[in-house]
Formats: C-alpha cells, sequence, structure tokens
C-alpha cells in the first residue's frame, strides 16, 4: 500500500506528465498548424513561381536574385553572384556546428507535359 505521502508525490508526477504530453501534442499541432499555414501562404507560391519561371545553368539570373531575396527576407547574411549566378546565404545561431547544403537552381531544357496550370514552360 502506497503511504499517503508518497501517494501525493506518485498523483502529482502522473498529472504533471499528462500535463507535459498534452503541451507537446498542442505544441506539435500548433508548428504542424504554422507550416501548413506558412506553406500555403508563402512555399507553394513561390514553388509555383519557380516551377513556372526555369531559367538554365549558369543563366539563372532571376532564379538567384529572387532566391537571395527570400533568404535575406527569413534573416540570412547573403552574398550573390558567386562564380556567376551562386548564392551562399548564412544563418547564425550562436555556438555549435556549421550545416552546409548544397542545391541546385536551374531548369532542365524540357517540355512538361503533366497538365499542371504551373507547367514548365520550354526552354
Amino acid at each position: 500500500m502506497i503511504q499517503p505521502k508518497l501517494k501525493q508525490v506518485v498523483v502529482g508526477l502522473a498529472l504533471s506528465l499528462s500535463l507535459t504530453a498534452t503541451a507537446t501534442a498542442q505544441n506539435a499541432v500548433g508548428l504542424s498548424d504554422a507550416v501548413k499555414t506558412d506553406y500555403q501562404n508563402h512555399l507553394e507560391p513561390l514553388f509555383i513561381h519557380f516551377h513556372k519561371n526555369p531559367e538554365l545553368s549558369l543563366m539563372e539570373s532571376e532564379t538567384a536574385k529572387r532566391l537571395a531575396q527570400e533568404l535575406r527576407d527569413a534573416g540570412f547574411t547573403v552574398t550573390e553572384g558567386i562564380a556567376g549566378t551562386g548564392v551562399v546565404a548564412i544563418l547564425r545561431n550562436g555556438d555549435g556546428p556549421t550545416v552546409m547544403v548544397r542545391a541546385d537552381m536551374d531548369g532542365l531544357p524540357v517540355l512538361e507535359k503533366s497538365g499542371l496550370e504551373y507547367a514548365s514552360v520550354a526552354m
């Protein structure tokens, strides 16, 4: 049989864990909602813009300019014109390891036959 004092501690701990689990679930839902809202209001239109306006390799000047501005707006320090149309963006977040990501931003010269209203144009 659990002593009354110990029972209070166990009940308190169970309640605390339950509240923490509930808060964590609510935060996850909040994060999920925030991601969904950002995708619908900003990221999807940006994807569609880039998809509708492809530029060939080493000719992606408008893509680089738009990407650089998007990164600046997100808080990055941006350097443009690396080897022509390259963009380097740095986001400082205190001490710790540096994470580097490389991505291509050129389009391929193909006619898209997806039927999407934002299908790429042939280059």
